[in-house]
C-alpha cells in the first residue's frame, strides 16, 4: 500500500478541486506521500508511464490519476494525463473539456486535429477519451497505441493513465502491458477480498508490472461523512 485517501469531512472542497485550492492540506500531503511511494518503487529509475486502475466501479480511479497527476507535475515536471476509459469517461467533465475528439478519434484515424489540451492555471496536459469506439479493446491494444506512447514518452517526464475497472472489461488488462506500471485503487469498505483476488490473478496471469495500491475512501475517528463516487455499469454496455 502506498498510501491512503481520507473520506472528506462535510462542508469541504470536493476531492477534484481540493488539493487546486489548497495544496498544502492534508488531502495533498497524502497524494504526495503516494507520489514518493510511486518514485522508489523501482530500483534502477522511477515509472514513467503509469497506469491507474481499480476493481470495479466507484473506487475513485478517475480523481486519484488526475490528483496524482497534479501533484507529479510540481516541481516543474512534465505530465501528461490520458483517458484511457473509452467506455465510462469522466474526466473531460471533472476538467469541464471538449470531448468531441480524443484518443479514440486519433487510434481509429478520424481527426488530423491536435488532440492535447490544456488546463487553464494548471501545468498538466491532459488527452481525453474522445467518442466512445465500437471495440475499445482493440484500439488500446493496438500497435497504434503503443507508438503513440512511445512517441510521448520522451516528451513528458510523467505519463499517467486513466483505465477502466479490472473486474468489469478487458481493456485496462490490455494496457497494462504497455505502460511501466499499474497503481491499483482500492475502495475502503467496498472492494472485498474477492474482487482483489479475482483482479489480481487477471493482472499476473498479462504480466502486469504492480506497482501497488492506494486506499481510498478511508475512515478516521473524526470523519463518517460519505466519499465521492460515481455510478456505472460496464458490463452491461459492453
Amino acid at each position: 500500500v502506498l498510501g491512503s485517501i481520507e473520506k472528506l469531512k462535510p462542508g469541504q472542497d470536493s476531492i477534484e478541486k481540493s488539493i487546486v485550492r489548497q495544496p498544502l492540506s492534508p488531502l495533498a500531503e497524502s497524494y504526495r506521500l503516494i507520489r514518493s511511494g510511486l518514485l522508489l518503487s523501482a530500483a534502477e529509475r522511477p515509472p514513467k508511464i503509469l497506469m491507474v486502475s481499480s476493481m470495479e466501479p466507484n473506487a475513485g480511479k478517475t480523481v486519484t490519476a488526475l490528483n496524482l497527476s497534479r501533484i507529479l507535475s510540481q516541481g516543474e515536471k512534465k505530465v501528461l494525463l490520458l483517458d484511457c476509459d473509452l467506455r465510462k469517461p469522466r474526466m473531460h467533465l471533472i476538467l469541464g473539456l471538449n470531448n468531441d475528439v480524443g484518443i479514440s478519434s486519433y487510434l481509429s484515424g478520424n481527426t488530423n486535429e491536435d488532440i492535447l489540451c490544456s488546463i487553464p492555471g494548471e501545468d498538466i496536459e491532459v488527452i481525453t477519451s474522445g467518442p466512445r469506439p465500437p471495440s475499445p479493446t482493440e484500439l488500446l491494444g493496438s500497435q497504434k497505441m503503443k507508438d503513440l506512447l512511445d512517441k510521448l514518452h520522451d516528451r513528458y517526464d510523467f505519463i499517467v493513465i486513466d483505465s477502466p475497472p479490472v473486474q468489469s472489461v478487458t481493456d485496462g488488462l490490455v494496457l497494462s502491458k504497455a505502460v511501466d506500471g499499474t497503481l491499483v485503487v482500492v475502495k475502503y469498505g467496498q472492494t472485498n477480498f474477492d474482487m482483489l483476488g479475482g483482479g489480481m490473478k487477471k493482472f499476473h496471469d498479462v504480466g502486469t508490472h504492480l506497482l501497488g495500491f492506494v486506499l481510498n475512501g478511508q475512515v478516521s475517528s473524526e470523519s463518517k461523512c460519505d466519499f465521492y463516487g460515481y455510478s456505472s455499469d460496464y458490463a452491461a454496455e459492453g
